[in-house]
């Protein structure tokens, strides 16, 4: 990345802001922006071109459009149109589920005249309404049919809809719930829900009759997306002497520094070109092979890295796969992931969904290549078929995943420490790196004297090997974290920082389990299912089979998602937290945004 600071005239600065636009390949610093009622109206109507290209493209498929439609609109006016319609349409969605129940609620009185029920009322005669079950109203008939006039209306569902007919004034004895007087009957209603609907048809029609401006409304918001950067950048000038000079800070990748030499040679701005200083708010745009960047997303969950620093998703993007495979850890399930991500691969047509496809593709092969090492395919076990027997001493058992678990931890860790050594000497300095070596130096050797004399190599924790090794990296540690600084200063700096390294590491590495505990408790209850489907279903021919496969499809579906999103939590887990901190990760404050015609990335 290089940073462009460019002086221009007052009156020349607009017409070269709109060069660079053109351009489409420099980052414009923009200072604190405060948006003016102009600029807030701006955003509106983007978002409202966007909101509605969006909800027409999802009715597209299924809408009847007229393909000839002459579009005698502007796109303004097209806009306005859509969204009264669309608003309209709400409001008559709503009326309509309102008006659909009180339908439901008045079917049961049958039809009645409202204006009569009006008159009685007036003549001081009201009527009351009622439901009881049949039992009940039989005992409450016997009871006060003396008293009071008490009219059976329907009755549905074992249940009985009467009406009593008493004086305004007159207070009953018993107590009974009151039912709301119906306000209109029964083919009132069904009239109302007629006529609203014929309403939605009338506004589902204009609707539909607006996507022929989806195209309009998109590059419509492109465009004033493009206006409203470039009003943004034009007031985060800073005007000197007297408003007539105007200082700009421009960022530019160092490929492309050619093409805006270029420009700014042949225009009448006056720059000077550095490289980027650790003090400087320099924007990041990642660079990383096809595989990596089905994994950027993931990373971003988080943050950018900090400019200069490493970019960590080279480094996460297989170990994210591993791990996925790791907690899911069936080879059915993998399966299901495979297709999938196949599928959406190969079928969709944006470049975002395909990438995610892509994804899934590669964590269901890590989870098939899982399930075949532990010998479980949707929660049956491999090794209890003859055809595996001899097998079974191979396949992954409970045991085995657990200390399997502590080792794929222990290599991350490792890694991460090998990623911020690399980082401080090729930023830094190697002399800063030695410190982190020296910490790797003592965990690698501590591990390789316990692991060695099982390959039959000597070389144990007595040994001369291991204590000449384990020396220099104590003395790396100890002695050489603050370069620079005297020999008390990193004695005393580095026996803290071995304390802090060494609490956090065993953290750090037991942290690790999760993948086992996930991947076993996927297992467990797959299992646990495919016994459920054999136990509970009855020895009734064809029945049976139904209910297994009812109880298998439910089971396993419910444990997939559930697996899953602990396959696809906890490794980001992993990711942002242990590898992160080991290392010596360092957020970014901002993307490289250069200002274009045709929207921003983020766009």
């Amino acid at each position: 990345m290089m940073k462009y600071s460019m002086v221009l005239f007052y009156k020349d600065y607009r017409q070269f802001l709109e060069q660079l636009q053109e351009l489409g390949l420099v980052d414009v610093t923009i200072s604190a922006w405060q948006a003016n009622d102009d600029e807030r109206r701006l955003v509106d109507e983007i978002n409202d071109y966007k909101y509605a290209a969006k909800q027409l493209k999802l009715i597209a498929p299924d809408a009847p459009t007229d393909k000839n439609i002459n579009k005698n609109l502007s796109v303004q006016q097209a806009l306005e149109t859509y969204k009264k319609a669309n608003n309209k349409l709400a409001k008559l969605k709503n009326e309509l589920d309102k008006t659909s129940k009180e339908a439901a609620e008045t079917l049961v009185w049958g039809e009645f005249d409202t204006g009569y029920t009006e008159k009685l009322k007036q003549s001081g005669i009201a009527l009351h309404f009622y439901e009881l079950s049949e039992k009940r109203f039989a005992e409450f008939t016997a009871l006060w049919q003396q008293k009071y006039s008490i009219t059976e209306i329907n009755n549905l569902g074992n249940k009985t809809y009467f009406v009593i007919a008493a004086f305004d004034n007159e207070k009953f004895e018993f107590d009974l719930a009151e039912l709301k007087p119906p306000s209109i009957n029964h083919a009132q209603a069904l009239q109302n829900i007629e006529n609203i609907n014929t309403e939605i048809c009338e506004q589902q029609n204009i609707v539909n009759q607006s996507i022929a401006y989806i195209d309009d409304f998109a590059a419509e918001s492109l465009r004033l997306s493009d206006y409203l950067h470039l009003t943004k950048v034009t007031n985060s000038g800073e005007q000197t002497a007297d408003g007539k000079l105007i200082l700009l800070e421009g960022w530019a990748a160092a490929e492309t520094q050619k093409d805006v030499e270029k420009l700014l040679d042949n225009s009448d701005a006056f720059y000077i070109k550095e490289k980027p200083t650790p003090d400087d708010n320099t924007p990041v745009k990642l660079k990383n092979n096809r595989f990596a960047r089905l994994f950027e997303f993931i990373e971003q969950f988080y943050t950018l890295p900090k400019y200069g620093t490493t970019d960590m998703t080279p480094y996460c993007a297989p170990f994210y796969i591993f791990f996925f495979g790791f907690c899911l850890c069936d080879g059915g399930y993998g399966l299901i992931f495979l297709a999938l991500g196949l599928f959406i691969a190969k079928k969709m047509k944006n470049a975002v969904v395909r990438s995610v496809g892509w994804l899934a593709f590669w964590c269901g092969l890590s989870t098939l290549l899982f399930g075949i090492a532990t010998g479980s395919f949707f929660g049956v076990l491999l090794k209890d078929f003859k055809l595996f027997e001899p097998y079974k001493n191979i396949f992954l058992d409970s045991t085995k995943l657990f200390y399997f678990a502590m080792a794929v931890g222990i290599v991350h860790l490792i890694l991460a420490m090998g990623v911020k050594a690399y980082s401080k000497a090729k930023y830094f300095g190697f002399r800063y790196a030695l410190s982190t070596i020296g910490w790797m130096i003592v965990l690698v050797s501590a591990i390789a004297s316990g692991i060695l004399p099982y390959l039959g190599l000597d070389v144990p924790y007595g040994s001369e090997i291991f204590w000449g090794a384990f020396g220099i990296g104590v003395f790396l540690m100890l002695f050489c974290n603050s370069p620079g600084k005297n020999v008390f200063v990193n004695f005393g700096a580095g026996l803290w920082n071995t304390y802090n390294d060494v609490t956090g590491i065993l953290g750090d590495t037991l942290s690790y389990l999760r993948l086992f505990a996930l991947g076993l408790s996927g297992s467990v209850l797959a299992m646990v299912f495919n016994s459920l489907a054999l136990g509970m279903s009855p020895d009734v021919p064809v029945i049976r089979e139904i209910v297994v496969v009812i109880i298998l499809l439910f089971g396993h579906i419910l444990n997939l998602c559930m697996s899953a999103l602990g396959a696809f939590v906890h490794p980001m887990r992993l990711t942002f937290v242990e590898f992160y901190k080991n290392a010596g990760f360092e957020a970014g404050q901002r993307t490289f945004t250069p200002l274009k015609k045709g929207g921003t990335d983020e766009d």
